[in-house]
């Protein structure tokens, strides 16, 4: 490893180092919930990472062209743009327990989404490692109260090793990645797109309003729309555009998710000139409408955190 320059005038060159880690690591939406028998969840996809651990029940994935019957202690990972349906076809319902994260490390995000393995059944290796750190979050997600600064960090640590058995297991069949400098570019062409759903830019009218373009992007980066296409593509699976359609439907349930904000404050607030149009592209993603997809939300029947069942 090379040594840092602020450290060379009087560190060794036999010195051992560990690398510098500097990565945007995020958990959200993590929840744990009791649905009923015909409960289901239209087709989606998210430009994060999901996970899910069956506690009780059985349900059915539609995962692309492959389905998945997951009962008590299965595991799914979903990747970052898998088109899926999640199905509750249990009598007796079913409670799961399910997280949403993403790292901005397009190497590891690439490696994820071309060799991860997706089912974990119950009893495997791998599931009773990931179940392991899954069920600190079950277990946290059952005590009253607020959550302490050191359970955040529980929380974060449990993330960091999951991140490590799956790491583990895409090493065997890990494929050639892009080159260091081709993953820069699309990281930060990822940033960028991202940038535009922070909380203050969403707060600014003259930001949400404005159009995005890739070729403003490679511009700024000094690369060519063509290059920026291909390394992001490479990368990500998919293209910036798609990312962006990922990420404003990811934001547009994240908001209708808030029964406090009117369905036209959302639309105003994704950069949308009326609510008509939002309503339209909303109903081109799902399949229904965002008042149609809030009343089906208000359908669920949310696991008592209180409980110990």
């Amino acid at each position: 490893m090379i040594i840092p320059e602020p450290y060379r005038s009087y560190v060794s060159s036999h010195s051992k180092w560990l690398p510098a880690i500097d990565w945007n690591v995020k958990l959200f939406g993590a929840h744990m919930q009791k649905v009923e028998n015909g409960w289901s969840v239209p087709e989606e996809a998210h430009p994060a990472f999901e996970l899910i651990l069956i506690l009780e029940g059985t349900q059915i994935t539609l995962l692309e062209n492959l389905k998945y019957e997951l009962h008590q202690g299965d595991i799914l990972l979903i990747p970052p743009g898998f088109k899926h349906i999640n199905q509750c076809t249990d009598e007796d319902g079913l409670t799961y327990f399910i997280a949403h994260f993403n790292v901005d490390e397009p190497l590891f995000r690439q490696e994820m989404s071309l060799n991860a393995k997706l089912f974990y059944p119950c009893g495997s290796e791998d599931n009773e490692r990931l179940k392991a750190g899954m069920m600190n979050w079950v277990h946290l997600a059952q005590r009253e109260g607020e959550y302490t600064v050191a359970d955040l960090f529980r929380i974060q640590a449990g993330l960091f090793e999951i991140f490590s058995v799956l790491a583990q297991r895409m090493s065997a069949n890990s494929e050639e990645t892009v080159p260091p400098t081709a993953a820069h570019y699309a990281r930060l062409i990822a940033e960028s797109l991202k940038s535009n759903f922070n909380h203050e830019n969403m707060k600014n009218e003259v930001l949400r309003e404005r159009e995005i373009h890739i070729e403003d992007i490679a511009a700024s980066l000094k690369i060519s729309p063509g290059y920026a296409l291909e390394v992001f593509q490479k990368v990500y699976g998919i293209s910036p555009r798609k990312y962006l359609s990922e990420l404003k439907l990811h934001e547009a349930k994240q908001l209708i998710h808030q029964p406090d904000l009117d369905i036209s404050q959302i639309a105003s607030m994704l950069g949308y000139s009326s609510l008509a149009h939002f309503s339209r592209q909303f109903k081109r993603w799902t399949g229904m409408s965002p008042r149609q997809y809030r009343q089906k939300l208000g359908s669920i029947v949310f696991f008592d955190q209180g409980s110990n069942s």
